[in-house]
């Protein structure tokens, strides 16, 4: 058990002692004093996670004890001890910030109920603010790494519009970070303690995507055997990123159009209108302006999503920030995988800086995380980098290979092959380290007729 620090506040001694008695044979760390000035004082030296305190109280009663505390550190949680006529001072002390109360007299086995109970909703607490502070710490923008002209530009779009409830559009190759951005966005703006829910449109059929995001109504197809929620209105106040939004079937569009413009959603399958308000990101490696011209995707929509562009430069285009990419990888991947590797060789860096990368940053991260596991000097070398990169295809080099590996099935087999090697039939690691999923891969097995 999780030794929760508790302070006891009763000045009644049989009651104090009793207390303290069953909440330490709980494992719980229990202290005590038998005055409100006492406690707060006690609050000031030791942090505790629950205080129990008596309404009735010489002094500072339990109400005023409750709102000195909540105004000293509102994450300490109080519960109130009281007698049955006082029950509505009990209800009006929830309602400043207790989170329950006990009537005199109580069975003690229900008193530890509701301290399992209350000290349960702290660590549920504690982790949501863990999980909160991890998710604004990875979506920093230290995290997006670059100098380029092209990056500032991206830079000082982002710092604009964070804060505003404008819909933005992030375009860009695949691999070139735009959820990153998104969550950048999100996590950094004044919104980021809201839901950020994001969608894959490119994963969903038009119908099952209009219900991720709409919602829908019991019966509205086969298997709604319920009503559920949707996206948008989980989202409320908060964002929704929309990834491959040119993905989105033409019939959908429209539904889509009327959501943002006014604010108001359908369930599928129902008459009802709900009103919420989201903030919408979208990305897409599509050109929507030749997808307009060709008409499979409406002007109107685009127009209302192309508020404000960030356009994401692929790598190729950035080759001053592959080192500094690269060693920000390396720092993350060595530090996962418990190695000492300090720093990448001059040679190494010559051939990352030299590659074209068709599948942008995403790419680079999957080569870097590989050489960690491989390198085994306190430098990466060339070596430990994939023979992709090693014996580029128009190297005259190329002759020496033989024949076994002339062609791209039977270099897509050794290299899987390796990998799965490396990772000891681990598929979901092997997806992992060759960029893929594990479906993805699976499929690439039984076509090469691997084992």
């Amino acid at each position: 058990m999780n030794k929760y620090r508790i302070l006891i506040v009763e000045d009644d001694p049989k009651m104090n002692q009793g207390l303290q008695y069953i909440l330490s044979k709980r494992g719980y760390d229990v202290q005590s004093v038998d005055a409100g000035e006492k406690a707060l004082e006690k609050i000031k030296d030791t942090r505790y996670d629950l205080i129990i305190t008596d309404l009735k109280l010489p002094g500072i009663d339990g109400m005023e004890l409750l709102k000195a505390v909540k105004a000293y550190d509102p994450a300490i949680l109080l519960l109130m001890i009281t007698a049955y006529g006082t029950v509505d001072t009990a209800v009006a002390a929830m309602k400043q910030g207790a989170e329950d109360y006990i009537l005199k007299p109580f069975d003690m086995e229900e008193l530890r109920l509701v301290v399992k109970k209350t000290l349960e909703k702290r660590a549920l607490f504690l982790q949501n603010l863990r999980l909160r502070n991890q998710l604004k710490k990875k979506y920093t923008f230290d995290n997006i790494i670059g100098t380029s002209e092209a990056m500032m530009t991206v830079f000082k779009t982002i710092h604009s519009v964070k804060d505003s409830k404008t819909t933005v559009l992030i375009r860009g190759e695949t691999g070139t970070g735009k959820e990153l951005v998104a969550r950048a966005i999100h996590f950094n703006s004044d919104r980021a303690q809201t839901p950020y829910l994001p969608v894959n449109c490119a994963a969903l059929n038009e119908n099952l995507l209009a219900s991720e995001l709409f919602g829908h109504s019991k019966g509205a197809f086969t298997g709604a055997v319920s009503d559920k929620q949707g996206l948008f209105e989980a989202a409320d106040g908060g964002t929704v990123f929309l990834d491959e939004i040119g993905d989105i079937g033409i019939g959908l569009q429209q539904t889509f159009l009327r959501a943002l413009e006014s604010g108001e959603i359908q369930p599928v399958g129902s008459f009802e209108r709900k009103k919420v308000a989201v903030r919408i990101i979208a990305a897409t490696h599509k050109d929507l302006e030749v997808m307009v011209a060709d008409g499979t995707f409406r002007k109107d929509l685009y127009y209302r999503l192309n508020v404000v562009m960030i356009d994401l430069p692929p790598l190729r285009e950035r080759k001053g920030d592959i080192g500094l990419l690269a060693h920000h990888f390396l720092r993350q991947y060595t530090a996962e995988n418990k190695k000492n590797i300090e720093r990448i060789s001059k040679d190494a860096l010559a051939l990352l800086e030299g590659y074209e990368w068709p599948g942008n940053v995403r790419e680079l991260e999957n080569i870097i995380e590989r050489a960690t596991l491989f390198e085994q000097s306190c430098e990466v070398t060339i070596d430990s980098l994939p023979t992709t990169l090693r014996y580029p295809s128009d190297s005259p080099d190329i002759k020496e290979w033989g024949q076994g590996i002339e062609t791209l099935e039977q270099l897509s087999r050794n290299h899987i092959e390796k990998v799965l090697d490396l990772t000891a039939g681990n598929k979901t690691q092997a997806a992992k380290l060759l960029g893929i999923d594990r479906s993805t891969l699976w499929r690439t097995m039984n076509r090469l007729d691997i084992d």
